[in-house]
């Protein structure tokens, strides 16, 4: 549930629009980490980040060493829409790697299809650490 949760809180902050959105001094609209319903990659994406989910599981841990952050889906203008933690006492990283990088790519070319577009601001990767026996995302790193 609380994964579910971030997901959505992630997909809520995408700002991603359509090429004749908003103008900008308007808020852009949200996009769903998922491409819209009548993309035809819109399945294979589906199952794709269902399949992710699945093997990220509870994401359980017994210390910080076992929890990786996983990008997730493509923003229009370069980069992850979000991210995932994931235990790698738990998962296999290798195929939850090839399985996001798949999705990644499903959204990437539904972006370019549809035209999307984004602010362009950069995410940073946040950093994970294991938190009541699970791997949670917290803030970024600061860049020094």
């Amino acid at each position: 549930m609380r994964q579910l949760a971030i997901l959505l809180l992630l997909a809520c902050t995408a700002c991603a629009t359509r090429a004749d959105g908003p103008s900008p001094n308007q808020p852009p609209t949200a996009q769903a980490a998922a491409p819209a319903p009548s993309a035809p990659s819109a399945p294979a994406s589906g199952d794709t980040l269902a399949r992710i989910h699945a093997l990220v599981g509870k994401a359980e841990c017994t210390s910080d060493s076992q929890c990786q952050v996983l990008p997730i889906g493509a923003r229009a203008c370069g980069g992850p829409a979000g991210h995932l933690a994931y235990s790698t006492a738990h998962a296999d990283a290798t195929e939850l790697q090839a399985l996001a990088e798949r999705y990644r790519a499903d959204q990437q070319a539904g972006n370019q299809r549809s035209g999307m577009v984004s602010t362009c601001r950069m995410l940073p990767t946040p950093v994970v650490s294991c938190r009541a026996n699970t791997c949670q995302l917290g803030e970024a790193a600061a860049v020094r």
